[in-house]
């Protein structure tokens, strides 16, 4: 209210500027800014000070009577609104904003600047940003622990694979296919890391061509594990499916997201079922040949209101500590990086359904770094 008062009396006096003293004089100007929280500097066309009021005193940090006819330099071009940035001599610098408009003063062309100090609001709007960045890292930091023992418990369940391998027969040749896998869910643990990389940038994929069901094929012995034995896991893995180009560690974080997300939306009981198939019956929107990767359950299933953002980073509906809600948002962004798509099919009390449509790639090379993680 202090501005408006203010500037309105500016609006009055400019009005008056070839009869100053018509309704509205100098004196009367300055009787009403005098008490005002706002400063206000009248100048003339040089920069140099022709009136201050006490409270432009106090965000100059000098007395009034030093403020007069000090060349302080024109400001602004009239009708501007700017922020500047006051320096004072034994108090900590001012953050101004400064509104500058156009009076006459004393019968000739002058400027007025209407100065309000903003530091405290500055300060107090950082402090709000830095409690916003720090409950989000509060978030993550636990939840990331959350996520971290879903693929250790993946690991879990591979050297349990391997250790009742090793008894029954340690030289067969599922123990190196198991030491390959185990090597690979390793892999995975550097690329759920690459989660926290969101907060700045783009995680960075490397894509391969990949067989997308032997790569499924190679995940769900494992998952097993994870699930727990209330969830029966099922495939229904598409045949001849072109290969698909994408980053085969993001694509395991992700699937292993999808199956974390399934099992707690079953609380532990119900079935996972994993399909692939040729995106060919008009179900994407994608300009490429696609393959889809479905991943199915039988659990609360989504309202619309939640549909609406679970692709959101941060949001979850898990209690606090158990979930960074960050699971979906990896899948969406990994997803959208390797130029495919994702559509989710869910309702409340039946079940949901993930689609996820990867580009094709050409032919399969299946190289050790894609076989390996």
């Amino acid at each position: 209210m202090a501005r408006e008062a203010a500037l309105a009396a500016t609006e009055v006096l400019a009005g008056h500027e070839d009869e100053p003293l018509a309704g509205f004089s100098q004196l009367s100007f300055q009787r009403l800014v005098e008490n005002i929280a706002d400063g206000i500097l009248v100048v003339d066309l040089a920069g140099t000070v022709l009136y201050a009021n006490p409270a432009a005193a106090e965000i100059f940090g000098r007395p009034v009577e030093k403020l007069l006819r000090v060349p302080l330099g024109r400001p602004v071009v009239a009708g501007d609104t700017t922020e500047i940035l006051v320096r004072r001599s034994g108090k900590p610098a001012a953050e101004v904003e400064m509104r500058v408009v156009e009076i006459g003063w004393n019968g000739d062309s002058a400027l007025l600047a209407s100065l309000r100090d903003v530091s405290a609001q500055r300060a107090l709007e950082e402090r709000h940003r830095q409690s916003q960045k720090m409950e989000a890292i509060g978030r993550l930091a636990s939840g990331i622990v959350h996520d971290f023992n879903n693929l250790l418990a993946v690991f879990e369940s591979g050297l349990n694979l391997l250790e009742k391998q090793l008894a029954a027969d340690p030289t067969g040749p599922k123990v190196g296919v198991l030491i390959k896998e185990m090597r690979a869910r390793a892999a995975n643990g550097g690329a759920l890391t690459q989660q926290l990389l969101a907060f700045s940038r783009q995680q960075t994929l490397v894509p391969d061509v990949i067989d997308i069901n032997a790569r499924i094929e190679s995940l769900t012995h494992l998952f097993q594990g994870t699930l727990g034995h209330g969830i029966q896991l099922r495939t229904a893995l598409g045949s001849g499916l072109d290969p698909v180009r994408i980053d085969a560690n993001q694509f395991d974080v992700a699937l292993l997201n999808l199956a974390v997300n399934a099992r707690d939306a079953m609380d532990g009981r119900g079935t996972l079922t994993i399909e692939t198939s040729a995106a060919t019956d008009g179900s994407s929107d994608a300009t490429v040949p696609s393959v889809r990767v479905s991943v199915r359950d039988t659990g609360s299933g989504m309202s619309k209101d939640i549909l609406a953002k679970v692709f959101d980073p941060f949001f979850t509906t898990k209690p606090e500590g158990q979930g960074t809600g960050l699971g979906l948002s990896q899948v969406y962004g990994f997803v959208h990086q390797s130029e495919g798509q994702v559509r989710i099919d869910s309702e409340v009390g039946k079940g949901t359904c993930v689609h996820l449509f990867l580009p094709c790639g050409g032919q399969s090379q299946e190289s050790p770094r894609a076989s390996e993680g």
